[in-house]
């Protein structure tokens, strides 16, 4: 089995106003809250197609829903398919690019990173091991902050499987070395630990991008990638 990964550059104002018929009322009214709408509609758009063409449900008609596995909130967290329980789906964004996950193998999370957003001077402090430092040594200029950003989407996809989101200091989940096959090598948080846990890259097709996706499951996992 597999998950099924969807990446497209964010739209234009030229494409914004089909994808937002694509939308039900209130993600509509949380893209019109955004100051740029942009990647929200395009991210949440993917998302509602990628799960129609795996299930032959009507894009328009599929229903979500949040919950926050920390404080039991409908009001952020994880979303989930009303009325599909075995469809597990996750969706990230940045100003350029949009990814989104579906999946029947277990709870997954799905994360994208741009290599400026790893480009800060306090990166190793607040988000890696001191096992992990060692990894980026002697890496400069693009190399790092590709190394980063991997790393980072990573840990993001892990968290948001597990739904904990950033409640978890990402410097406790660790992760293999950024040219090693991507794996949860330990989880040192005080919360419950996830259980087994695959982790994939994902080859989004551009080279300041960088993503993974994680799925709460046994089965060894085959990552599909579709590029829009």
């Amino acid at each position: 089995m597999s998950v099924v990964v969807g990446a497209t550059p964010v739209v234009d104002d030229l494409r914004l106003h089909d994808l937002l018929d694509l939308l039900d009322a209130g993600e509509r009214e949380r893209a019109a809250r955004k100051a740029d709408p942009h990647p929200f509609v395009t991210a949440h758009a993917l998302l509602r197609s990628l799960v129609a063409e795996e299930t032959g449900a009507d894009p328009r008609t599929l229903a979500f829903v949040k919950r926050c596995a920390t404080c039991g909130t409908d009001r952020h967290g994880k979303p989930h398919v009303v009325g599909m329980r075995d469809v597990h789906v996750s969706v990230s964004y940045g100003e350029h690019l949009a990814v989104a996950a579906v999946t029947r193998l277990g709870e997954v999370g799905v994360d994208v990173e741009d290599l400026e957003s790893a480009d800060f001077d306090g990166f190793n402090a607040v988000t890696l091991d001191a096992s992990e430092v060692a990894h980026l040594d002697g890496l400069h200029g693009d190399a790092l902050l590709a190394a980063r950003a991997l790393t980072w989407a990573r840990k993001e996809a892990i968290l948001k499987a597990t739904g904990h989101g950033l409640v978890v200091d990402p410097s406790q989940v660790v992760v293999s070395a950024p040219g090693e096959p991507a794996a949860l090598v330990e989880w040192r948080a005080a919360q419950h630990p996830p259980g087994a846990t695959q982790v994939g890259d994902v080859d989004v097709g551009a080279a300041d991008h960088r993503a993974a996706v994680a799925v709460l499951t046994t089965r060894p996992l085959t990552v599909r990638v579709q590029r829009r």
